[in-house]
């Protein structure tokens, strides 16, 4: 037998959800494929609710580096999630409707922020910039986010584990061409 063959036996299975389109007023972690089997680029969204399917408009908060090596700065664009080519996993973190409707949520003075507060590294040595990723900006946030009473995570490195097994769960289907896969954190939850 295979380590492959063996069941997954950890306590906290991803909870994998039944839809083709997203939920509006949830914000999502996204992670995309940048070309390694094992390591992803990481993101948050929220969902347009006008636009149907619901996913296939919002804006996607992450951090972005032109080259490897270079600075990194806090992005904030639209994205279609739902037809996205390069989307392997989404996984539903908090409802975040408290905050208004979409553009506040989106906006200026909601989430913006609080991703703005995360620590980027600037004029960085080559070591620091080697040990920043969209990863570490990501669980940064979720502490900032759990901080400022976005959503409840008791324990980001638990959420982590729970993120990258989706992940991993999910690439077998995204590499076969058959799109992404969406999960319910057990880990992060509203307040």
């Amino acid at each position: 037998m295979h380590m492959g063959d063996l069941p997954d036996r950890s306590p906290h299975q991803p909870t994998e959800l039944n839809s083709e389109e997203l939920e509006p007023g949830m914000l999502y972690a996204v992670l995309t494929y940048r070309g390694d089997l094992a390591s992803w680029n990481w993101g948050f969204f929220v969902s347009e609710p006008t636009t149907s399917p619901i996913g296939s408009s919002g804006t996607i908060f992450h951090v972005v580096s032109n080259n490897p090596g270079d600075e990194w700065k806090l992005d904030f664009e639209a994205m279609d999630v739902v037809s996205s080519p390069l989307v392997v996993t989404v996984v539903r973190l908090a409802d975040v409707t408290f905050l208004g409707g979409y553009e506040e949520i989106v906006g200026k003075d909601s989430l913006l922020p609080i991703f703005k507060t995360v620590t980027i590294p600037a004029k960085a040595s080559k070591q620091q910039l080697a040990e920043f990723s969209s990863r570490t900006w990501f669980l940064d946030a979720i502490f900032s986010l759990h901080d400022c009473g976005v959503l409840q995570c008791d324990d980001v490195w638990l959420l982590e584990r729970e993120i990258r097994r989706c992940a991993f769960k999910a690439m077998e289907k995204y590499l076969e061409n058959r799109g992404w896969t969406a999960y319910g954190s057990e880990r992060c939850h509203s307040c």
